[in-house]
């Protein structure tokens, strides 16, 4: 590793060429106008949406004007759309949003109490589900093994229950747009029943109401239907051709929000790394080995429909990428590092990240972590990683905004992604620098991961 770090300082005047990264990611930082551009003019950005083409097109057309090779990755997605959602007792209308793929619905029927909907709480009542309403929490039941939501939600309609309806956690009635798809396990992408959340203060109404036997009138109406969408790529070619770095952050978001901090925050990384280190290689002479390539995708909120599709479109057992960085929520809290989905590249990333002497530190998760687009990378055996920003510590209490209305510009942190946006350009023109034969080789394959993807599904993935 020495030899890499060496190499790189004796060939290169990385003092120059970081001070001008830095000061130029600061002073002439583009942020704020695509945060404005972005959060405020465009708006929520759910998949196939005018908004979301819109903002695929700027994005587009941003890269071109800042002289980057730029084009759309077209697809068709399934997607949907609510056309409503009520939730009734005895006359009352209480919160309600439907879950992700949440089919039509058209309900009047007793409720049931399942707790947290374990396993063991499921089981002791499961004479008096059937076709019932269930209600549980969606955080985990205290001092017990935490069980996927996933795993939860099929027991319960394997019981029988006609619906369920979630306490969202969250204070204040305020409810996300949530899912129960577990991306480790292909057979959970559509919840095998009608699923909404309500807010935790409606879902303690709602247990009250069963106890006295009321019953609740569920409706939701979805349209369910393909559409076409784009992620956006920008490349900076290197001298071997078909060897990329890949750095990738969705730009869309759920809907009725437009995602200060998911996305947008993540979506502007990007952005604005492509465009720091396309100056900065031309400001320097620089000569890439390795090829650059910035995505933002599309569809991320709707089962990582686009990092799937640039995934089996792009690379194969004998064409992957070098390293991959996805950006996700990058508003959560303070750059402390990378975190690899395999261990092979660590000491190799840790000898990079030391030469920019910012005390980074790269760690590798116990699990395949299933929650961003890096997932589809990780699936085929590809080296993909996601920034320490507020896993197991450092978290920032604004960042609760996430998949709801309130999740607004404001949410974004500019100073924070000025930090991102320096750092990460840093390490990714050092890394387009090495020789690829200095590269730690991945032994992975499709069905290796597969093989530990099935042994670790019905854990929950380790967050905190």
């Amino acid at each position: 590793m020495e030899l890499n770090k060496n190499l790189n300082m004796n060939i290169y005047n990385f003092k120059d060429i970081d001070k001008w990264i830095v000061g130029n990611s600061w002073i002439n930082s583009e942020i704020v106008n695509l945060n404005e551009k972005l959060g405020i003019d465009i708006g929520s950005r759910w998949a196939t949406s005018q908004n979301e083409r819109n903002a695929a097109k700027y994005i587009h057309e941003f890269w071109k004007n800042e002289g980057l090779q730029t084009y759309h990755e077209n697809f068709d997605i399934e997607t949907y759309k609510f056309i409503n959602s009520t939730l009734e007792v005895e006359g009352k209308q209480l919160d309600v949003k439907p879950y992700h793929r949440c089919p039509s619905v058209d309900l009047d029927s007793d409720m049931i109490d399942l707790g947290h909907g374990t396993y063991r709480e499921v089981s002791e009542k499961s004479e008096n589900i059937k076709d019932k309403i269930a209600l549980i929490y969606r955080n985990h039941e205290p001092f017990t093994e935490q069980e996927p939501i996933s795993n939860r939600v099929a027991f319960i309609s394997n019981m029988g229950a006609s619906a369920i309806i979630v306490g969202d956690p969250k204070s204040g009635r305020r409810m996300e747009y949530s899912s129960v798809w577990d991306t480790r396990d292909p057979e959970s992408v559509y919840p095998p029943l009608p699923i909404v959340n309500t807010s935790s203060e409606h879902l303690l109404l709602l247990k009250r109401y069963a106890q006295k036997n009321h019953k609740a009138k569920l409706k939701v109406t979805t349209e369910f239907y393909n559409a076409e969408t784009s992620n956006v790529v920008a490349e900076i070619p290197g001298e071997i051709k078909g060897e990329y770095i890949v750095m990738c952050g969705h730009h869309d978001t759920v809907f009725d929000t437009p995602g200060g901090n998911d996305n947008t925050s993540g979506a502007i990384a990007v952005i604005e790394t492509a465009r720091t280190v396309k100056k900065a290689i031309d400001e320097f002479k620089l000569k890439p080995i390795i090829g650059l390539r910035f995505i933002t995708l599309s569809a991320e909120e709707q089962r990582l429909q686009g990092s799937f599709f640039h995934v089996n479109n792009n690379y194969d057992s004998k064409n992957k990428p070098k390293y991959v960085l996805n950006c996700d929520e990058l508003s959560t809290g303070n750059l402390k590092g990378i975190v690899l989905g395999f261990s092979h590249l660590r000491n190799f990333l840790q000898g990079q990240l030391d030469t920019l002497n910012e005390d980074l530190k790269v760690h590798v998760m116990s699990q395949i972590d299933g929650h961003s687009d890096h997932f589809p990378f990780l699936e085929a055996g590809i080296d993909a990683s996601h920034p320490w920003r507020w896993r197991f510590f450092g978290r920032y209490p604004s960042c609760e905004y996430h998949h709801e209305p309130p999740d607004t510009f404001d949410k974004l942190n500019v100073k924070d992604l000025k930090y991102y946006i320096s750092t990460f350009s840093r390490l990714l023109i050092r890394l387009s620098l090495i020789p690829i034969e200095q590269w730690p080789k991945n032994p992975l394959t499709k069905e290796i991961v597969r093989t530990r993807l099935d042994e670790e599904k019905n854990f929950e993935i380790r967050t905190g």
